[in-house]
């Protein structure tokens, strides 16, 4: 093998956006080793082992850039001028998908390129050129705003922010209760609480598909499929009727549902298959005696979801029919060659033969958009001006659906990740998969334009989980560890730009969790596509350690406007936690310190981080705390406290209103501590009518009711 010049490995790196120097969270400069890029360009299928696969793969990565060629995809914003490559000068046609149709020939730009203004209204257009066609996107300047969704001026809400799993909906009988953990009918009671309340938003952990065969599988940060929802969450009863859901639980253990109902710990393996065990009893009853109204309904659902939902449910009746008879389901990668391939004769044969183990997984996914569909109206119906807030995982697992069914869409050998930071000194990989910039590009972005859509169908917002990777994600070499990953570009203004424009379509609001190692400038392309960012309490501190103390919290009023303010997240410490030091207490007990940290010191610096925020809290004119640092948390002060903030929404975790101790997840584990399976101790109709939670919320309120 030859030898490669260092300098001919760092251009394809930066030909196909992998970046060589970075800067981390210490602020100290840091180089990706050869070996990583290397392996981060063979997962782009770039070879790059020898001299003559660098000078191959340039080429073709040339071939495939720049402006050769009219793209699968032109990205435009309203009434902005629009480039073209050079053959496609002259005339040009624009169809609109009202039919309308706009004329005209092209000019030349300063770059000597072609070019002609874009329609002044957003939306999908079909553009015709001399040398083809393509679809022609254009966004509005940016996504609607708190402002243009309230229809005010200087909008100051708040809303909820609850995990789905974690709600309860106790009843008189199991047909109106939950069965071991929360759905959305529970979160469609909340939700008609929290407007009843003054609040204008709900955002919801996130609701993607997960393993129907595999419900142990619960992290919803790592799910089977983004495109789709967790059936387990569907709420039957109220799409199907109460009679339906009674007469198919009669034949079920009505003693181990109540059981399971009870516990502070969802027990997801055995809940899980007992909800799937009704789910299937409900679709017998319905395949034989659904009513005409509901077929339609159904068949109206499928028409829609199309080959996506096909392919979904075939990779759910083949992922259940692979299990072994004891046993955890086989990932599909060491499936038989044949049925690894959608669409391969052994799969399509399957759907053939056990059509109705197909048309099960695509019947409960009727049910659950159904329900989430009824939770959103309830939102509506109960004032708020936003609604349901759904949240966007980053990444999916490798091992579900939508890696099977569109292999195309995502790197290959990778997951995503974080390197080493402040939080987490090992870094993290979170075996997820990313989509491929190159596929985004050669498909129109039709991986990332579907999976917006669907998170969008039935909500008024969207949060979008560590939206940074729109910019660059920290991708991991398959076998490598977290620290020897690197950051890989991606197309940071088109992809905002179809946000911005799926949110005008959706007429919804936006929100990016700008957390971690922000690249500089990235906050100002939020702000200016409209896009709100996160300001969370843990975090809003002053450069650097203080002359005698640690660092000094930012007054709210110097908050960043742009933003969402949240005084946590499912991964930091909730009030509770924070202040009692519960996050050190689990992370020493774990193993997950670093090397330079020690209990004890980390013990005495929260104590002086208490200090310092309950300074902060004394100086806010907002609050009116008491002088002396209390003992106990003091959750209504410091919620009150980030009420106070400019910005033009606040979401209240309910595990602050309940004054939980265990934030919901523990970044760095997986079975040793409970994440996403911890349920709050009050039902939905309680969560904001006990004394104590009305107590903490009454500060918000006065800042931020309703008016």
């Amino acid at each position: 093998m030859n030898a490669i010049a260092p300098t001919e490995l760092s251009a394809l790196a930066a030909d196909a956006g992998i970046a060589e120097q970075w800067t981390g969270a210490d602020q100290r400069p840091q180089t990706v080793k050869p070996d990583t890029l290397r392996a981060l360009l063979a997962a782009m299928d770039l070879p790059a082992g020898t001299d003559k696969d660098i000078r191959d793969s340039r080429q073709r990565l040339s071939a495939a850039s720049g402006r050769k060629r009219l793209p699968a995809m032109l990205i435009a914003v309203t009434s902005e001028p629009v480039a073209l490559p050079v053959q496609c000068a002259g005339r040009y046609e624009i169809h609109a998908e009202s039919g309308a149709v706009l004329t005209g020939i092209s000019t030349t730009d300063t770059d000597g390129f072609p070019s002609f203004p874009a329609p002044d209204t957003p939306g999908y257009y079909t553009l015709t050129t001399p040398a083809g066609m393509t679809t022609l996107a254009v966004a509005p300047p940016h996504a609607p705003t708190m402002d243009d969704l309230m229809q005010t001026q200087d909008a100051r809400a708040w809303g909820l922010a609850a995990q789905v799993y974690s709600l309860r909906r106790p009843a008189p009988d199991l047909t109106h209760s939950t069965h071991g953990f929360g759905d959305f009918g529970a979160l469609r009671e909340l939700a008609t609480a929290a407007g009843c309340a003054g609040a204008d938003a709900l955002a919801i952990s996130p609701v993607h598909a997960m393993f129907a065969a595999d419900p142990g599988q619960s992290s919803p940060y790592s799910p089977s499929s983004r495109l789709f929802l967790n059936t387990l969450y569907a709420d039957p009863a109220a799409v199907l009727g109460h009679d339906a859901v009674r007469s198919a639980l009669a034949d079920m253990d009505q003693h181990m549902l109540h059981a399971l109902d009870a516990q502070a710990l969802i027990n997801w393996p055995q809940a899980g298959r007992l909800r799937q065990q009704l789910l299937r009893s409900l679709y017998g009853q319905f395949a034989a005696h659904a009513p005409p109204q509901q077929r339609q309904a159904f068949a109206a659902y499928c028409l829609t979801a199309g080959q996506d939902l096909r392919d979904h449910a075939l990779f759910e009746a083949l992922h259940a029919a692979q299990a072994p008879p004891y046993g955890d389901p086989t990932p599909w990668t060491a499936w038989p060659a044949g049925l690894r391939d959608p669409r391969s004769a052994a799969a399509q044969g399957y759907v053939d033969a056990q059509a109705d183990d197909v048309n099960v997984h695509m019947f409960n996914q009727w049910l659950a958009s159904e329900s989430l569909a009824l939770a959103q109206q309830a939102a509506r119906d109960a004032g708020m001006r936003i609604g349901l807030v759904a949240d966007l995982a980053v990444g999916g697992s490798p091992l579900g659906s939508h890696a099977w069914s569109r292999q195309a869409d995502l790197m290959k050998r990778t997951g995503v990740g974080a390197p080493p930071d402040l939080h987490n000194p090992r870094g993290q990989g979170w075996g997820l998969t990313a989509l491929s910039p190159a596929a985004l590009n050669t498909s129109g972005y039709a991986a990332f334009l579907a999976m917006l859509r669907a998170n969008l169908a039935h909500a008024g917002g969207l949060r979008i989980d560590h939206i940074l990777g729109m910019a660059r994600l920290w991708l991991i070499p398959d076998g490598a560890g977290p620290q020897d990953g690197g950051y890989l570009r991606y197309p940071l203004k088109d992809l905002l730009r179809l946000t911005a424009l799926e949110a005008w379509l959706h007429d919804a609001l936006i929100i990016g969790e700008n957390l971690g190692t922000v690249p500089e400038g990235f906050d100002d392309e939020l702000h200016a596509h409209g896009l709100l960012g996160m300001n969370v309490l843990w975090f809003m501190r002053e450069p650097g350690a203080g002359a005698t103390g640690p660092a000094a919290f930012i007054p709210p009023q110097n908050w960043p406007p742009h933003a969402v303010a949240m005084t946590t997240t499912h991964d930091l410490p909730t009030l509770e936690g924070w202040w009692h030091a519960q996050d050190i207490r689990w992370r020493t007990r774990l193993g997950l310190l670093g090397d330079d940290q020690d209990e004890s010191l980390l013990r005495l610096a929260r104590l002086e981080d208490r200090e310092a925020l309950w300074r902060a809290v004394q100086a806010s004119p907002a609050t009116a705390a008491m002088r002396t640092m209390p003992r106990e948390t003091p959750g209504a002060d410091l919620l009150g406290y980030v009420a106070s903030s400019p910005c033009p929404l606040m979401l209240v975790p309910l595990e602050d209103i309940a004054g939980r101790l265990d934030q919901p997840n523990l970044p760095g584990t997986i079975s040793n501590h409970p994440n996403w399976r911890q349920r709050l101790p009050l039902s939905v109709s309680d969560c904001l009518n006990t004394p104590e939670s009305q107590a903490r919320l009454q500060p918000v309120l006065a800042q931020r009711g309703r008016q």
